[in-house]
This record gives C-alpha cells, structure tokens and sequence, in this order.
C-alpha cells in the first residue's frame, strides 16, 4: 500500500498509475473537499503525451483547447514580433497536440479515474509532519492522530514548511507578483483566436491570455513590483480600450517567490518526493502541470514495474537533470520577457527576424522528451 499526500495533479496521477499496475494505494487531502480553481493550464506536447499513455487524453479532448500558434507582441501599439508555428513543429516531429485546458476539467477526470479504480481518497487531512522511523513510517495529523504506513509519496505542492525533515525548502524573494484572471471571450477588446496562446511583453510586465474552456480566456500577468506602478509605467503605451480593460479585471494576486527545493532521501527508503513537493517550477516557460505530470507517470511506471526501491530513487534522480534544465530555461525567459529597456529593443529585434520554426526548434529537448 502506498499512501500519498496530496490530491493535485501530481498526486492524482501518481494514485491512477499504481492503480494501473494494480498496486493499492490511498490519497490524503488537506482540504475537506478539493474545490474549483477556476483558471487554465497549458498542456505542451510533453504533457499530452504522458495523458495520452496514461488512456487519458481522448477523454479530455472534447473539452480542452488544440493549440496551433503562439503569438508573441510588444505590448506597445499591439506591434507582433513574431509567430511561434506550434502545428507545423508538431506535425514535423510527430508528438502530441498542445493545448490549454481548465485545470479543474483536467482535475476532475484525473479524481474520477482515481475513484472509480478503487482508490480511497482522505480528504480533511492535514498532515503537519512526517517521520520515518526505519520500519515504519509515522504520518501525523494536525490534530495529532497518528497513522502509520509502509510507502509514502509526498505531492502536496511547494510549501515553506516541508512535511518530511530531508526535504528542505529556501524561498527566495523577488520583486515579481503574479495576477490571474478569466472572463469572457466577447468581454476582450482583442480578437482573440480558439487556437491561439498570445504573449504580450511590455515594460517590467509581460501578459499571456489563451481560450482555456467554452469561451472562456485565461488573462496571466506577471509584473516587477505592484499592478498599479506597472500599469502605470505603461499606460502611454497601451492602446486605451486594452489598457481599460486590464484595469477593469478581478485579479487574483500572489507573490512569486523562487525556491530551492533540496531532496535528501533515502535510497533504500520507500519515500518519495514528486511536483512541487520536489521542485520549484518558474511559470515563465508554462511547464508546472507538464512536470507535475512527468513526475507521476516516471514514479509509477517505476514502482509498477516491481524495480526495487533503489532503481525507483534512481529513476526519479535521473529527472534532475531536466529539471534542472526546465529551470534553468524559466529563468532565462524571464530575464527575455522582463528585460529592460535597451535589451528590449534588441529582443524584439532578434523575435521579428528570427523564424519561428526555428525558435520551436530550440524547444524540441523539452516538448519530443519520451517518459
């Protein structure tokens, strides 16, 4: 039996692959009931293909979003920089779709594939520590019920306290916050396209807005410092109706911290670390439910195929080089999108003679990646 902690994607999806395998597993749930969130995730061809393996992408299909180009503009007078071709680069290297979908569409068909293959979910959890004391490992509550368990995977996101002493978290401040909001397609004075991702860079701001579900968009804007100074610092560069628009929005708000996540565990010790739990993704390269979910597929398709738990901790260490790179790749994007002003210039430059096959081509290590 493996208990995991956490009913995000990452856990869902670890639960769904043990249960593939026929492996018993049970899920441990902070909140009494997991509740809608409400906003879009991408999908890059790397996450389409673990759902595609996993049996679950046909049943998404209907209700997710294909993705055949990403635009990509300087905020200033609307003027387009170039035009990623996602379509041709897929249909050249033969992968999976991109797409965008409601993170709770996703959720909820990854629950449901959970529940009905005999996987107990515990919601009203809230798990305050872990201990492993060799034999056994202790599970304790908030409440300080105490439940102990053989094998445990820890996914229940990035938090500054982890549960687990060997793993350690070190948030790092910035300066960047990140605001998110969802309304109607009609309700935007952009012309905004079912298939298109568009990526707006403006002066220490940049927005990314998609079709995530029925005709609903997803507005993303991540600033240096607060909305209302950027905004500012913008404002005679934002066509007027745009800029009203923006201003006009519920933004949900949150401070953008960096972290290192450090993993010290056990080799011979069933516990393992997956997501956000394990890692700390920038969103500047739209890859956090796409790792999440390599993540689950990689532990699962370990643990199924009886490795022992050495090879297990060891195939799960070999993604840190990825990671790594992931990370590596966020932050370069962001210093791309938030560049100052003299740099700026040479980036646009450099977006509006580059082609965007090519730029595509520089991705390929990130979305050909086999699991």
């Amino acid at each position: 039996m493996y208990s995991i902690i956490g009913s995000g994607i990452a856990g869902l999806a670890c639960g769904y692959m043990l249960s593939h395998f026929g492996i018993e597993n049970e899920i441990f749930e902070s909140s009494e009931h997991k509740t809608a969130n409400q906003y879009g995730i991408q999908l890059s061809p790397n996450a389409s293909n673990v759902l595609q393996k996993m049996g679950i992408l046909k049943k998404l299909e209907p209700h997710i979003k294909v993705i055949n180009n990403i635009e990509i503009y300087s905020i200033e007078k609307l003027k387009k920089l170039t035009t990623l071709p996602v379509n041709e680069f897929i249909n050249k290297n033969n992968l999976t779709n991109y797409y965008t979908a409601s993170r709770d569409i996703l959720h909820k068909e990854l629950l449901s594939d959970v529940i009905s293959s005999g996987t107990k979910i515990n919601y009203d959890s809230k798990i305050k520590k872990v201990e492993d004391l060799g034999g056994k490992i202790k599970i304790i509550n908030e409440n300080k019920t105490i439940r102990n368990c053989e094998k445990l995977i820890i996914a229940n996101g990035n938090s500054s306290s982890p549960i687990f002493d060997r793993i350690s978290c070190s948030p790092i401040a910035n300066d960047f916050m990140t605001y998110r909001s969802a309304v109607k397609v009609h309700e935007s004075p952009l012309k905004i396209s079912a298939d298109t991702i568009y990526l707006f860079l403006g002066k220490g701001m940049h927005i990314v807005i998609y079709p995530f579900f029925e005709d609903l968009i997803n507005i993303v804007m991540i600033t240096k410092n607060n909305i209302d100074v950027v905004m500012q610092k913008n404002k005679q560069n934002i066509e007027k109706g745009i800029y009203s628009f923006l201003r006009a929005q519920e933004w949900h708000s949150w401070s953008l911290y960096d972290t290192k996540i450090t993993l010290n565990l056990d080799n011979s010790r069933p516990i393992f670390a997956i997501g956000d739990a394990a890692h700390s993704i920038k969103p500047h390269l739209a890859q956090g439910a796409s790792m999440a979910l390599e993540d689950a597929f990689t532990l699962g398709k370990s643990i199924g195929e009886n490795n022992t738990t050495e090879s297990v901790h060891y195939a799960m260490n070999a993604r840190k080089k990825r990671i790594d790179k992931v990370i590596r790749n966020s932050t370069l994007n962001r210093k791309i999108f938030h560049a100052p002003p003299i740099i700026s210039v040479f980036r646009d430059f450099f977006l509006e003679k580059t082609n965007g096959l090519s730029q595509l081509d520089n991705l390929k290590w990130l979305y050909d990646y086999e699991v």
